[in-house]
């Protein structure tokens, strides 16, 4: 029997919490059978926190039957509360029911329903009294950050980390309120790793002197009984320990304490002692998967960047990797907040496999905060650039070149495309296939295509399998380098990511390639191998997944995945297969959450060849390129809402040149193909988001539910996009 089975059986009259981060899934068998055991099958749905409460709370209701629950709805709203919190007939239903789950919304809310101007009502008075008896208070997104004595209300993380504590909702910063103090172990923060609200959640532990935090993610739930808490769901919960925190005269922050504890954990929230699942072991030699710190930087309150940068240290090798860091910039008042992660020499690494997928368990890491102004725009740009290029120590020369196709031109339509790449190549050409699921035909197919043309090919046999041997075979690294030219064909960018950085170390096949494009030997990077050289990667996800679920952490879950690239094409993030696989509003996404200002789609049969800074890039092929390039000051990702406005979108056809020092496109084509190819696009974008039949007919505005779409033509090739999507509505 576990621990918290235990706890079940024996500790049914203590009080009872189930603190969930919000998104909760309707299929979350774990939460729901735990909640139901928990309250007996008797729970009361209180819809107060949403703005739509009518619509919310028969919807939470059916879901909560659906499992099994004797539930029954109290509409509890600010604008009856005057009459509701003090109706006999509500306070008996509470005493027949017992137990109690608030949905998500607006927490403000809740508080001024059940504690109008600070003072408690009856119905809150008798939800405290029912609670100390075993009764349990049951809440997601807005119904768990109400739960502690003091409650975060606004702000982002970067706000509270460069503005600090303030009390106008409409000056940018972090906003406190009293909470109602059913939790009182500490600050509750919620959407917590899918939001990066670390940094929000640690200057409210600072500004109210408060020593823990519990930061819970989404769709997972922190659940108490007396002393006692566990975790159950999606991913974990992070616990912040202030006790201990140096603050300098900068106002840099060291010594954070904290430990991530995952599904299956539990904890004695009395003394601090962890109990970790018990499939749960230590990472062991044969798990460590990283020997380096990752090659490129996220935005530190990103999606799930930090949860990364975590689980990196964890299956980390501790002899050569111990920290790693991340940082985001306040465009407006170009200030820096760098988060750095370490791990001591007490910290426990624990992993499990469950369907396929490593869980991990954190404990006694640490953290560091700081902050940096930056002199003007030009710095942040040139920050942003140093995020997504890397030179890996050399000088490029001005005759380095890089070829970047948008798909397999042997397979294309477009017969000009593998004519011009064969005309690029220059010698005899090396052939890397370690992306492709299989290699070896991939590039014998390529051979024979360059012998068509009169180019000599040869196949490297470099594979994800085989990595370690040939980067000490210096036979196979010599061939290599005496290649003119060096191919690398599509595939899995993340394939051709874990064979080149293996364990984030830069390989010497790596090393021979970037060497070979410093000296001006082209280097052709073909669908996902283009995708891998941008310091971002965009490794999976559709354009509607990314607008509803934004940033997700890997491709088993919902959403946009991005991971590190190669760095070697600095100047935007790039995306391929565009228009046939619809995939316009991921790289928008990609490049809002990110705050990158410039993205390239390369449509198929098309292809950008790159001067050596990267930022002169003509267009080759049949069909063309995309250049979006965003506004990072206007983009609002943080909250409920994803809100990327007034982007400039500009369709380059074959034969024109992009230049991103200035954001333009030299056309050296008639502009009428350009306009009709962008509607295309849009049209494509439409339909992506509303999943069924493709309509012709298309205005300035599209709206499906959560996701609109606004798009202006100039009728020069170009237009403005505006792209929002409201992400979660019930919490």
């Amino acid at each position: 029997m576990s621990i918290t089975q235990e706890r079940l059986s024996t500790m049914n009259h203590e009080p009872k919490l189930a603190i969930i981060g919000g998104r909760l899934e309707d299929n979350n068998a774990d939460i729901y059978q735990m909640m139901h055991q928990l309250s007996k099958g008797k729970i009361l749905v209180f819809p107060t926190a949403s703005a739509e409460p009518e619509v919310v709370g028969p919807e939470t209701v059916e879901i909560f039957r659906q499992w099994g629950f004797d539930v029954t709805l109290v509409p509890l709203s600010v604008e009856n509360c005057a009459t509701v919190a003090y109706d006999p007939h509500i306070l008996q239903l509470l005493e027949e029911y017992g137990s109690v789950f608030f949905t998500g919304g607006n927490q403000i809310f809740i508080a001024d329903a059940l504690a109008p101007q600070g003072k408690a009502t009856p119905l809150l008075e008798k939800l405290r009294s029912l609670h100390q008896q075993g009764g349990l208070i049951a809440g997601s997104s807005a119904g768990a950050a109400m739960m502690s004595s003091l409650m975060i209300v606004g702000g982002t993380s970067l706000e509270a980390t460069s503005f600090g504590l303030v009390t106008d909702p409409d000056q940018a910063g972090l906003l406190l309120d009293q909470g109602l103090d059913f939790f009182k172990q500490g600050i509750v923060d919620q959407h917590f790793i899918k939001r990066g609200r670390f940094g929000r959640l640690l200057i409210a532990l600072l500004n109210s002197k408060t020593r823990y935090g519990f930061g819970i993610d989404e769709n997972t739930a922190l659940f108490v009984m007396g002393d006692h808490a566990w975790v159950t769901g999606e991913y974990g919960v992070f616990i912040i320990d202030t006790d201990g925190i140096r603050i300098d005269d900068h106002q840099n922050i060291r010594n954070i304490q904290f430990s991530y504890l995952d599904d299956g954990d539990s904890i004695d929230l009395d003394t601090g002692m962890v109990h970790v699942a018990q499939d749960k072991v230590e990472v062991a030699e044969k798990d460590i998967v990283y020997r380096a710190p990752s090659c490129s930087v996220r935005n530190v309150f990103g999606a799930y960047t930090l949860y990364d940068l975590l689980s990196r240290l964890v299956l980390g090798d501790p002899a050569f990797y111990c920290f790693d860091s991340a940082r985001a910039v306040e465009p407006i008042h170009q200030m820096m907040t760098i988060v750095e992660l370490q791990r001591q020499i007490s910290s426990q690494s624990l992993i499990a496999v469950r369907n396929n997928a490593t869980r991990i368990t954190a404990l006694g890491f640490t953290a560091s905060l700081k902050k940096e102004q930056m002199v003007d725009q030009k710095n942040i740009d040139t920050w942003q650039g140093a995020t997504l290029s890397r030179n890996y120590g050399l000088s490029v020369g001005r005759e380095a070149r890089m070829i970047l196709l948008g798909a397999n031109p042997v397979r294309s339509s477009a017969s000009s495309l593998m004519r011009t790449m064969a005309e690029i190549c220059q010698g005899s050409v090396g052939i890397i296939a370690c992306a492709s699921a299989s290699p070896r035909s991939d590039a014998y197919e390529y051979i024979r295509a360059l012998e068509s043309y009169g180019v000599n090919a040869e196949y490297f046999d470099i594979t994800i399998d085989n990595i370690d041997q040939v980067n000490r075979d210096q036979d196979v690294l010599d061939r290599l380098q005496r290649m003119q030219t060096i191919l690398i064909t599509g595939g899995n960018q993340i394939r051709l990511i874990e064979a080149l950085l293996m364990r984030s170390e830069v390989t010497p096949v790596l090393q021979v390639i970037t060497a070979a494009w410093a000296v001006g030997k082209p280097i052709i990077a073909i669908g996902g191998a283009a995708s891998a050289m941008s310091g971002f990667m965009v490794a999976g996800g559709s354009s509607w997944e990314a607008l509803k679920y934004g940033i997700a952490s890997d491709l088993g879950r919902r959403g946009l995945v991005l991971q590190e690239g190669l760095g070697l094409f600095g100047t935007a993030i790039i995306d391929q297969n565009l228009a046939n696989s619809r995939r316009l509003g991921r790289l928008v996404v990609a490049c809002a959450e990110e705050g990158v200002k410039y993205g390239l789609g390369i449509c198929e049969d098309s292809g950008l060849i790159a001067t050596n800074d990267n930022k002169t890039l003509e267009v080759i092929g049949d069909k063309g390129v995309v250049l979006i390039e965003t506004n990072p000051r206007l983009v609002r990702s943080s909250s409920d809402e994803f809100i990327s406005p007034e982007m400039k979108i500009h369709y380059a056809q074959p034969g024109d040149v992009i230049d991103l020092e200035k954001g333009m496109i030299h056309r050296k084509q008639t502009i009428n193909l350009a306009n009709n190819l962008l509607r295309e696009l849009i049209i494509d974008l439409i339909y992506e988001c509303r999943n069924d039949e493709r309509n012709e007919t298309w205005g300035e505005t599209y709206l499906r539910g959560s996701i609109t779409i606004e798009f202006t033509a100039h009728e020069d090739g170009s237009g403005t996009l505006t792209l929002a999507s409201t992400m979660d509505r019930r919490g």
